[in-house]
């Protein structure tokens, strides 16, 4: 039975420029799991917006055509009345937090107590919400002391409160670590199994895809390929527009020395099947497992004079909440990446490089400098920090002016500042939007912007806070090249991320977190060498690491090391 309709669906913003979406012609099957992905500012969150009347209700537009949930007519009914149906997840989950709330159950329970529902019924639908989503522990924690995943998670618990018929999710994993991520897609692969409609925007192919019925591939406001996720992965050209997995370039390249496959493998142990009659009996077996020990995380010392020195650093937050608890390292230059499970403390620790959070024991240095013995503003010449939000940062009307704004700040002459605000600008490719207003573009753009805002600082030190979240494989690749190019120059890069594939081909270090102590501290191959401590932080080596491991394999980092043990 058809549960959505489009029929010629034509949408544009007021404040855009264009069509967000075009000839938008499909039908979605009453308890299908449907996958949206594409390009950034591809029409996807439109799509979403359209289905529980966002679009054309609220936002400000022209709509042509018509949608259909079941029997209802989008544009003639409220967003109330398609509430009752529809549960929406916004891309940005600080959106949807209430910011009135001041505990975990009264944020899950606001949507429950609008609809006049008894309250035993209410305490019942949210607890039973905050332990699906896995963060019962959370019930009496306060909204604005979560981490970003853990406000994802919050965020989605009060839509599965509602027991919605449709599940709309806009990007619901792109703040979580990669077990949070498997968690969710396992929760809403259940949810269509109950009978629910899902529809899934994300960028994270490699663990959405195995779950999905269908896979629909945007471009330009329109849906460029629509069919089951072997289908569309083994279409040309496809690598252009999304981030296969790796398990089904694996099988790909199989093909393409010579061996035959049952398909597109999705998931790592289809993979592994595919792999294990070809790969060499002298490099199989290892006793070892062929994991390379990793460097003690006790106090490492960086390379060259620190630029940053952390010295038995505590951080404890109000109500008693430890987030940092003995953390000793220096860091130089090069790419730091920083992992770990949500609510690790990567973002306290990255806070308290640039004064915006102070120890509550222990010694922060930055340039030689006592980060207490200094003001944010003195700070922030030596290390720039984009926020994991970036909705937290941008306040102009204009990319170019949100760019400028920090150099300005910091009494750059005007020819320092024409060439910082440039050079930022180009390497983020935001040169056709420097006029435009940030909150006209999507939230991938919109980090890249926050991200180029710092560059223009032009600091030694940059810390940047979940960069690649929801950004599409040329935004990610972008931010990688830009990367690499201030490791260059000498700069110190600090990354937070949840991307293990983006720290792989980029960190010349990688730091695990767990529960705010350092549990691993080394290069890549060291660190992702090592699955069982990663496990505690809830962290997963790279796919094509993981597969190595399980056929004894000694660490591999890519798909051209790993097939050097192929036949």
């Amino acid at each position: 039975m058809t549960h959505i309709t489009f029929e010629d669906v034509t949408w544009g913003y007021r404040t855009g420029e264009g069509r967000a979406v075009s000839n938008l012609d499909l039908e979605i099957e009453s308890g299908s799991f449907v996958g949206i992905t594409g390009p950034s500012d591809a029409g996807k969150s439109t799509f979403c917006r359209l289905i529980p009347g966002y679009v054309p209700h609220y936002f400000d537009g022209e709509l042509e055509g018509s949608v259909r949930v079941g029997d209802r007519a989008v544009r003639e009914a409220s967003i109330g009345e398609l509430a009752e149906r529809v549960g929406m997840l916004f891309e940005n989950p600080f959106d949807q937090l209430t910011g009135a709330s001041t505990t975990v159950i009264e944020e899950v329970a606001f949507g429950l107590e609008n609809l006049g529902l008894a309250r035993e019924e209410i305490v019942e639908r949210s607890v039973g919400s905050l332990r699906q989503v896995g963060i019962e522990e959370l019930i009496d924690r306060n909204p604005q002391r979560l981490s970003g995943g853990q406000s994802q998670r919050v965020a989605l618990a009060s839509v599965l409160a509602m027991a919605p018929d449709v599940l709309v999710l806009d990007e619901p994993t792109s703040q979580l670590d990669p077990h949070g991520a498997e968690a969710v897609f396992e929760i809403v692969a259940g949810m269509k199994e109950q009978g629910y409609t899902v529809i899934v925007v994300s960028q994270r192919l490699d663990r959405l895809a195995p779950h999905l019925d269908r896979l629909l591939v945007m471009e330009d406001g329109e849906i460029a390929h629509d069919g089951a996720p072997e289908e569309v992965f083994t279409t040309p050209g496809i690598d252009a527009v999304v981030d296969v997995p790796q398990s089904v370039r694996i099988g790909r390249r199989l093909r393409e020395v010579g061996h035959e496959t049952d398909g597109a493998p999705l998931t790592v142990p289809a993979a592994i099947e595919e792999l294990r009659p070809h790969v060499s009996d002298t490099s199989a077996g290892r006793a070892d497992g062929g994991v390379t020990v990793p460097s003690s995380p006790e106090g490492r010392e960086a390379d060259g004079d620190p630029r940053v020195a952390f010295e038995e650093v505590a951080h404890v937050y109000e109500g008693g909440v430890e987030a940092l608890s003995g953390v000793s390292l220096d860091m130089a230059s090069g790419c730091v990446c920083l992992v770990g499970q949500n609510g690790a403390g990567k973002t306290t620790f990255v806070k308290h490089m640039n004064g915006l959070l102070e120890p509550s024991r222990g010694v922060v240095r930055v340039d030689g400098i006592e980060t207490t013995d200094a003001r944010v503003a003195q700070l922030a010449r030596h290390v720039g920090l984009s926020f994991q939000n970036p909705d937290d940062q941008l306040f102009h009307d204009s990319v170019e002016a949100e760019v400028r704004y920090g150099p300005k700040n910091l009494k750059f002459d005007e020819e320092r500042a024409d060439e910082t605000v440039e050079r930022a600008i180009e390497r983020l490719d935001l040169t056709d939007a420097r006029d435009r207003n940030p909150y006209d573009l999507g939230m991938p753009r919109r980090k890249r912007v926050a991200v180029a805002s710092v560059l223009a600082m032009d600091t030694e030190t940059v810390v940047l806070d979940e960069p690649t979240g929801g950004q599409d494989a040329p935004g990610t690749a972008l931010l990688g090249d830009a990367i690499e190019e201030l490791v260059a120059e000498g700069k110190l890069v600090v990354v937070i991320t949840h991307d293990v594939g983006f720290a792989r081909r980029h960190a010349d270090r990688v730091i695990a977190l767990g529960q705010g102590e350092v549990l691993l501290d080394g290069n890549p191959r060291e660190v992702f060498g090592n699955p069982e401590t990663l496990a505690e932080t809830d962290v997963d080596p790279p796919v094509v690491t993981r597969i190595g491991h399980e056929l004894g394999l000694p660490t591999v980092l890519s798909i051209d090391e790993l097939f050097e043990y192929v036949e």
